[in-house]
């Protein structure tokens, strides 16, 4: 956000784009699982159909990893566009982003990096709030709980859905 479209309220998790910052939980080598809302809607739609649900019922949109996430950021917000052609051309060092690894110690004991973009979402979730939500949230990612089965996934139930990849939604920054 705010380039994709989505009815959330923006609320940092992680990778702050638009500050250049991430403060990531674990080592950030933790396989996780993304899911875009316009991804989870087709999901849902689809599901009406079936005969029978089980559950839990899982999607999502993409795997990776958010050392991985924190490079394809850097890459892009290192690109810039050439308006009159739409293309992407790299510049020479790319952007480089101040990382912070928050320890499953830290994590336990409701701490987190504070990310610049943390400071606005203060008017409609108090800090204290803010950090035991996404301290509890990086303690799943640092555990590998984000990591969903493919096995008995709605992806595998509909593999004509065309998920949205990681790469392609941080590729809709148009910051500087």
């Amino acid at each position: 956000m705010p380039y994709v479209e989505s009815n959330l309220k923006p609320l940092t998790f992680v990778l702050d784009v638009a500050n250049k910052a991430a403060s990531i939980p674990g080592t950030g080598n933790e396989l996780m699982t993304f899911t875009y809302t316009k991804d989870l809607g087709k999901f849902v739609v689809a599901s009406l159909d079936l005969p029978k649900w089980t559950y839990p019922m899982v999607c999502y949109s993409d795997k990776t990893t958010w050392n991985k996430a924190v490079k394809l950021a850097e890459e892009f917000r290192g690109m810039f566009r050439l308006a009159w052609c739409g293309t992407f051309k790299l510049t020479n060092a790319g952007a480089k982003f101040d990382v912070a690894y928050d320890s499953i110690e830290k994590l336990r004991n409701g701490e987190i990096t504070e990310l610049p973009s943390h400071k606005s979402a203060y008017s409609f979730i108090p800090k204290s709030l803010l950090y035991s939500i996404q301290s509890k949230f990086g303690l799943y990612v640092a555990y590998g709980l984000f990591d969903m089965s493919e096995e008995g996934s709605l992806n595998q139930l509909f593999p004509e859905i065309k998920t949205t990849p990681v790469e392609e939604i941080i590729g809709h920054w148009k910051g500087k």
